[in-house]
């Protein structure tokens, strides 16, 4: 309801604009100095325009805010003010029609609705811009100062007569010239108080809010300085209006809804960017519809000669505007969007855009950058970053449009369920901040984003653990295949072993037993055949270690230190065994078994200068050899035997094999030999 008051009133203040226009253009040209310096044409007349399209648009959005009415009541008063002093002038000084009378009446009317009447509105709307309150109970006064100022000017005019009313010349009394003496400097007063008002409030505010007050401002010191100025030269002019003392103060109207209008439109000044965008797109479809229709109705009507009023004409007219608005809709959209929202009409496309690439369920390597250029687009940021967090391990990021260019400025974590799962940040240009619209934005677009990282997420963690199974897999079979080789080796190395320590002996065996059942008995017979026994034996004595493997009967009967002098005592190696345990201690057997083997393997590549330390150091056992040829051992079977036994090998650029392997409280009891 209040809405439709007040698009009423802005469509009367149109009209009546309007006929001001015509009734001045009736006596006088429009440009000539009469219209402008006393009139106000045309910045007086797009000034009252423009106060009540704007005091509709507030209205429409917050229904009863005192600026929306305050704004859309001046333009409605004023254009009754413009047309009734332009009918007074025209019946008073160019014989226009009507009575002498009723033009003093319309001139009467004219001074009551006039420009002092405006100015006190204006000063009143200053005062309690932008959200429609004092800043504070002292600031009334002022508003006190303005009315009381108006109500002196307007007892004035009481004083005289409606229809002998002359609207160039105030013949007034004593009484008429002491009220008038105190109007004018009273409304002054008042806009001055809300011009310090403003001044002060654009001290206090802070963010978008500095930016919107800064505007309005600027119009409130304009419109005081100018109606000062007004006064001081008709001080010294002998109260003439010329368009010297007036053009400031009309220019002063012009601007004032334009910078509302500013406000509005870039900063979201009393929020009705939709209802300007609806109304932009409203009236660009209207005006291309009425020259489409009776462009299309004139042409078709001359080409076949014949009036325009058939039904089928309108009917084929209609529907061929349609189709030609069609291709231009998207373009009126869009020029809708940028007038109403300014820079940030882009915003709203982008995130149309990201809303529709988001259904597609994208993989990580397209989300972020699709996030990061939603995220520029949307505040119009130098550069964006989307970072994804991925349990388990380092997140994933992407940076727009190129290389990141340091830590972002503003950021805003996504989050769902309580859970972080990452951020967006933006860096702004410089000389350029985030504003408090700008930081709600990227919030939606965080929560619009939190279902598709957190599956982003889970992708992106499954495909960690796809891969570290393919790399387990891959070092299972490596493991495999290294177990094979060293079996395939191990049985090499055994057949080896027993042609060359057990069957090059035992070869010539019967060869000789041959050559002793021809021969004579005697001693040399009997010393040749204990000599056989003795060969055998000790062939059967290899065949039997090796057949337990590289670990002998001994590792287990007698311990790790005993079995190691043996092996070297057997093998006739001059290596240095040193054992700073007792002979007797024992350890487990998979710790004994390992460094056994690592042992035998060094001592098969030492020299005679080879070395082997045996300690307990904190609960471990470490084993130090020295004098082996790096190259001829396999320390990838030693490195193996070892971690197998809880163990770690390290082996340096000197030539030092050092094993560690902890004994822990599971060792077994010492064995007696």
């Amino acid at each position: 309801m209040y809405a439709r008051v007040a698009w009423v009133l802005t469509a009367l203040t149109l009209l009546i604009a309007g006929a001001d226009v015509w009734v001045t253009s009736a006596y006088r040209p429009l440009l000539s100095e009469e219209a402008v310096a006393v009139h106000g044409f045309p910045f007086v007349t797009g000034a009252v325009v423009g106060c009540a399209a704007m005091g509709a648009l507030i209205v429409a959005r917050w229904a009863r805010h005192p600026i929306g009415w305050l704004l859309c009541l001046t333009g409605f008063l004023a254009s009754i003010s413009l047309l009734t002093e332009a009918y007074s002038v025209w019946v008073v000084t160019a014989d226009g029609p009507g009575s002498r009378s009723l033009g003093g009446v319309a001139g009467w009317i004219s001074a009551l609705l006039g420009g002092q009447l405006s100015l006190a509105g204006l000063a009143i709307v200053f005062l309690i811009a932008p959200d429609g309150h004092l800043l504070s109970r002292r600031w009334r006064a002022a508003a006190v100062v303005a009315l009381v100022g108006y109500g002196s000017y307007a007892a004035t005019l009481l004083t005289l007569s409606p229809t002998e009313f002359d609207i160039d010349s105030h013949a007034v009394g004593p009484l008429g010239s002491l009220l008038s003496l105190f109007g004018l400097p009273l409304i002054a007063g008042g806009l001055v108080a809300a011009m310090v008002s403003m001044v002060r409030r654009l001290r206090r505010s802070q963010g978008e809010q500095r930016q919107q007050l800064r505007l309005i401002a600027v119009g409130a010191v304009f419109v005081a300085l100018s109606f000062v100025y007004l006064i001081v030269v008709q001080l010294f002019n002998g109260g003439q209006q010329t368009w010297i003392a007036s053009l400031p103060l009309f220019v002063s109207y012009f601007c004032l809804p334009l910078l509302f209008a500013i406000a509005v439109l870039r900063y979201r000044l009393f929020d009705i960017d939709l209802i300007i965008n609806r109304a932009v797109v409203l009236a660009l479809g209207t005006i291309f519809a009425g020259i489409g229709y009776a462009g299309l109705v004139l042409a078709v009507a001359a080409l076949v000669n014949t009036r325009t009023s058939g039904f089928w004409l309108s009917l084929l007219a209609t529907s061929l505007v349609a189709l030609a608005f069609q291709p231009l809709r998207r373009q009126v959209v869009r020029f809708a969007n940028r007038l109403a929202y300014g820079a940030r009409a882009l915003p709203y496309e982008a995130l149309s855009d990201f809303s529709r690439r988001l259904a597609e369920t994208p993989s990580p390597r397209s989300l972020l950058p699709a996030v990061a250029e939603a995220a520029a687009r949307a505040v119009s940021a130098r550069s964006s970053t989307a970072v994804l967090q991925v349990p388990g391990s380092v997140g994933i990021s992407d940076v727009w449009p190129g290389p990141a260019d340091g830590t972002p400025e503003y950021q805003v974590l996504v989050r769902q369920d309580g859970d972080t799962l990452g951020s967006i940040g933006v860096t702004m240009p410089k000389g350029r901040g985030l504003r408090a619209a700008d930081e709600q934005l990227l919030q939606d677009l965080a929560d619009q984003t939190a279902l598709a990282f957190r599956n982003a997420a889970m992708e992106s963690e499954l495909a960690a653990h796809v891969a570290a199974l393919d790399r387990t897999t891959e070092a299972l079979a490596e493991s495999r295949r290294r177990i094979i080789a060293a079996d395939d080796a191990a049985r090499c190395q055994l057949e080896s072993a027993i042609s060359r320590d057990v069957l090059l002996q035992l070869e010539s065996i019967p060869e000789r037993l041959s050559g002793l059942s021809v021969a004579r008995s005697g001693i040399a017979a009997t010393s040749e055949l204990e000599q056989l026994v003795d060969e055998t034996n000790a062939a059967l004595e290899s065949l039997r270690e090796l057949t337990r493997g590289v670990f002998p009967t001994q590792l287990a009967r007698t311990g790790l230190s005993r079995a190691l002098r043996s092996h070297l005592a057997r093998n006739g190696l001059d290596a240095t065994l040193h054992v700073e345990t007792p002979a007797d201690r024992r350890f487990p057997a998979r710790v004994e078994a390992a460094v056994y083997f690592c042992c035998v393997e060094a001592l098969r590549a030492g020299s005679a200068a080879a070395r082997i330390d045996l300690q307990i150091v904190a609960e471990e056992l470490v084993v130090q050899i020295r004098g082996f040829a790096r190259d001829q051992i396999d320390v990838q079977a030693i490195v193996d035997r070892v971690e197998a036994a809880g163990g770690r090998p390290w082996l340096d650029d000197k030539g030092l094999l050092s094993v560690s392997i902890p004994v822990g409280a599971g060792e077994p009891e010492p064995v007696a030999v």
